[in-house]
Formats: C-alpha cells, structure tokens, sequence
C-alpha cells in the first residue's frame, strides 16, 4: 500500500484507539457503511448498535465535535480520495475500501489471543533502500512492535500476510529475519 502522511495516520490512530475527528469519520463509515452529515451530529443514529467492525465511539468525545470541523474532515478525507459523496451520503471509495482493509487486517491481528511466543524482527536494509527501511519499522511500529535495538523489534503480534508479501515485493527480505521465540530475558534478571 503506497502511503501518505494522511493514511499513515489515519491507519495508526484506528489502530492505536487514539482518534481524531478524521479517523473518527473514516472508522464510522467502515462500520456503517454509508453515512450522511447528520448522522455524525446525532450519535443517537448509532449509538445502540451492536459493535461493527471497529468501536467508533471508544476514546472519542463526540460532543466536543463541531459542524464544521466534521464538515473539514468529510472534505479531507473525499480529497485523499477515501470517501465520496452519493445522494447526500457518504461512503468509501476503493482507496477508501484498500485502506479499511489494511487497517482491519492489523485490527484483527492485534485482538487474536497471544499464543505466549515473542515475534522478533531483524533487519540490516542499505542506506540505498532507506525509504523500503522507514517503510518496515513504521509496519512494525502499527503492529505493536517495540524496538529493542536500532534494526531489532519484538512483539507478540504476527506479521500480517499481506506484509510478508509487500516485504518480497519490495525486493528486501533477503535484509529482513523473523523469528519465533518462547522467552525473552533481560539484563535485570
């Protein structure tokens, strides 16, 4: 997935739980499926939903939400090309469709049951490669992955497939070690 300042952070604040009036939108309309301008200033629409596919209103305060501000965020998000407007709703393009993909696929990969093993990343990517480099540690870092050394992450999280296939495709995983490992122990004993 080619990204943007925006879908990186639209991305790491769904998954985070850390949402902003954008990601806010953008996860509405991934668990409503279409929404129109009212259904943003009357909560009530979707308060009593069963929990769709990400909880919207966990860690936001849609009270302090103005018109306007969702108005912004709504034009943002059609000039990013992630929604678009059909008699008077709103709703996800097919970028908007490849980025809630992306998002959920790490979603539900973060809220599958720890199986107690550790996830190791290393990688040693050229300085020729450097944006293929940013590109992995900012993956990791979406994933839960702590950094332990420069170019060494762990987390109990597994990669995701499409992730294995981007790293073949970018043509580094001849730079990049996964392993599995069933304790880690630290300098303190």
């Amino acid at each position: 997935m080619k990204y943007s300042k925006y879908k990186k952070r639209l991305a790491r604040n769904i998954l985070k739980n850390t949402l902003d009036t954008g990601s806010w939108i953008f996860s509405t309309i991934i668990s409503l499926g279409e929404v129109t301008i009212d259904s943003f200033l009357n909560p009530s629409y979707y308060a009593d939903l069963p929990s769709g596919k990400i909880e919207i209103t966990k860690n936001f305060n849609i009270k302090k939400v103005r018109k306007n501000t969702i108005r912004q965020n709504i034009n943002r998000l059609r000039k990013q090309g992630f929604v678009k407007k059909e008699n008077n709703k709103y709703l996800l393009t097919l970028a908007g469709e490849k980025l809630a993909g992306y998002i959920l696929k790490r979603k539900n990969r973060l809220e599958k049951k720890w199986d107690r093993k550790f996830r190791v990343v290393i990688f040693d990517i050229p300085e020729e490669k450097r944006k293929d480099r940013d590109w992995l540690r900012d993956e990791l870092y979406l994933l839960n992955y702590k950094q332990l050394q420069k170019s060494v992450f762990i987390s109990k999280y597994p990669l995701t497939t499409d992730l294995i296939k981007d790293i073949k495709r970018r043509k580094i995983g001849d730079f990049v070690n996964y392993l599995l490992v069933d304790k880690v122990y630290n300098n303190n004993g």
